[in-house]
């Protein structure tokens, strides 16, 4: 092929170029796409200020865009056709992936994740599996973010959010405000959102949250202060001034923001029998309140990526208008202008970032 194929690479820390990479055919199985948008998600930043990534690494994941070519083997897939690109190369026959959990692959290979090339090109090749079907009414800004709304829809699977339940969400960033998106359409009684930014709570209020809360600061580093009761003291506050379950606290918590504040209240916060969702990348070691989980039988579960249906349901409801993320979308660059991009994206002043690869 004799078309251009410019990729946004990572050559040292938060340095990017621009650089002409070699298009990789397609072979039996594939299909080439034409990516037309992809958004910046905050593991592509981790990756972007990082000093140990793998040099001449291709970084994105978050992509959309129309199928050029396809594998000889490929009769479900068509030329011209619009479609969103699942990032992750699950190997299919890990125990794992042979009950449904290819997000936690023993072998899995991800878009931009180190050393994987990711999708911030202009063509990528990649399983025709993986290229899910995309209506014609779904833009292509939104088509941009249509991989983290998937990984919203697997933490409400986790979650078991359903329209009886009371939800509070720790964090106000990308992640913590698609999980508003999708308990608003899952008819989640009553949200409520906590985050250490007024600015956040004003957007995540104006996206369909009830109640919006600052949260405090840590407790402070001495020797006699007590992070729990901390927590504690202000989790019980919130329950009590907003009458949450008859004052016994919320049924559904997500930890969004990898804070170990943050994960403790996430827990404080729940009556008894509540589900807390650890979806936050925090310390690799956080103290969390153990008694409480047996005390009150609490839930605590880690969530990952999507799993086998994400994407279509994330799909669809944007489709069915059931779900907006155009608000969310606060700014679009060129792919020639990446480096810009990524340098917004550090410095927190846009909600979603979407890159469009062919300009």
């Amino acid at each position: 092929m004799t078309q251009s194929n410019r990729a946004v690479v990572w050559v040292s820390q938060k340095t990017l170029e621009i650089q002409n990479r070699p298009i990789t055919p397609p072979g039996p199985n594939d299909v080439l796409v034409k990516v037309i948008t992809t958004g910046i998600c905050g593991s592509d930043a981790h990756n972007w200020s990082s000093a140990s990534v793998s040099k001449q690494l291709i970084l994105g994941h978050e992509s959309a865009g129309i199928i050029a070519e396809v594998g000889s083997n490929v009769k479900d897939r068509v030329v011209g056709q619009r479609v969103a690109i699942e990032p992750g190369f699950a190997c299919l026959k890990c125990e794992f992936c042979l009950r449904g959990n290819q997000n936690t692959c023993a072998n899995l290979k991800y878009c931009g994740m180190d050393p994987t090339g990711g999708t911030l090109q202009q063509y990528f090749t990649c399983g025709a599996h993986m290229a899910v079907p995309l209506p014609e009414g779904i833009s292509w800004e939104e088509a941009g973010a249509i991989q983290p709304l998937a990984i919203a829809v697997q933490l409400a699977r986790r979650a078991g959010l359903t329209a009886s339940k009371t939800l509070a969400i720790f964090g106000c960033g990308p992640l913590g405000l698609l999980v508003i998106a999708i308990a608003k359409a899952y008819g989640v009684r009553k949200i409520i959102v906590f985050d250490i930014e007024q600015s956040r709570l004003d957007f995540a209020l104006s996206y369909g949250a009830d109640i919006g809360i600052l949260s405090p600061p840590p407790a402070p580093a001495e020797p006699k202060s007590d992070p729990l009761k901390h927590a504690t003291t202000f989790t019980s506050t919130v329950i009590k001034d907003h009458n949450l379950g008859g004052g016994q606290g919320i049924d559904i918590s997500i930890e969004a923001s990898g804070a170990e504040t943050c994960a403790q209240m996430a827990l404080t916060i729940l009556k008894p029998g509540g589900t807390c969702i650890q979806a936050g990348l925090g310390k690799q070691l956080a103290n969390v309140p153990l008694f409480l989980l047996t005390a009150k039988e609490l839930t605590l579960k880690g969530t990952v990526r999507f799993t086998p249906g994400c994407y279509e349901e994330a799909i669809d409801l944007v489709a069915q208008k059931r779900v907006d993320l155009k608000p969310l979308i606060t700014r679009t660059y060129p792919l020639t202008q990446a480096a810009e991009a990524f340098e917004v994206q550090a410095g927190r002043r846009e909600v979603k970032i979407v890159i469009f690869n062919q300009e």
